[in-house]
């Protein structure tokens, strides 16, 4: 593949990671509990033994994995992230020691972005 092609490509994928990180950040509290919690409900239905428990039983165990899970949303998402981000300036003719501290460096002030931007969203849903 073209050196350009591969570039434009790296990019956009950077960019729709970015875009996805900006939605998932900008949820409320509610709606990012709400997301993580069907996404708890989804697999532990598929365990046989699980899916026959009753419902409260269930809700106590996505209660319990909950924490869990959004600290690994949070680690994988910043992984690919990560990868993209070294896979997009590994296009460019840098020593490779240049390369990572770019990355690392790339990758430290988007997080701080998205921290920011975080500070501006509401923890709770407004009572209707």
């Amino acid at each position: 593949m073209k050196l350009k092609v591969k570039r434009i490509i790296y990019a956009i994928l950077l960019v729709l990671w970015m875009i996805t990180v900006f939605w998932f950040s900008g949820q409320d509290a509610d709606d990012s509990t709400d997301t993580s919690g069907n996404t708890i409900r989804a697999i532990i239905n598929l365990i046989p033994s699980i899916r026959e428990m009753e419902i409260a039983e269930k809700e106590k165990i996505v209660e319990n994995l909950q924490p869990y899970a959004r600290k690994l949303a949070h680690f994988t998402i910043y992984t690919i992230g990560g990868m993209i981000l070294f896979a997009n300036v590994n296009q460019y003719s840098l020593d490779d020691e240049k390369k990572i501290a770019i990355s690392i460096i790339l990758g430290s002030l988007y997080s701080i972005t998205d921290e920011f931007h975080q500070m501006f969203i509401s923890r709770k849903k407004p009572e209707k």
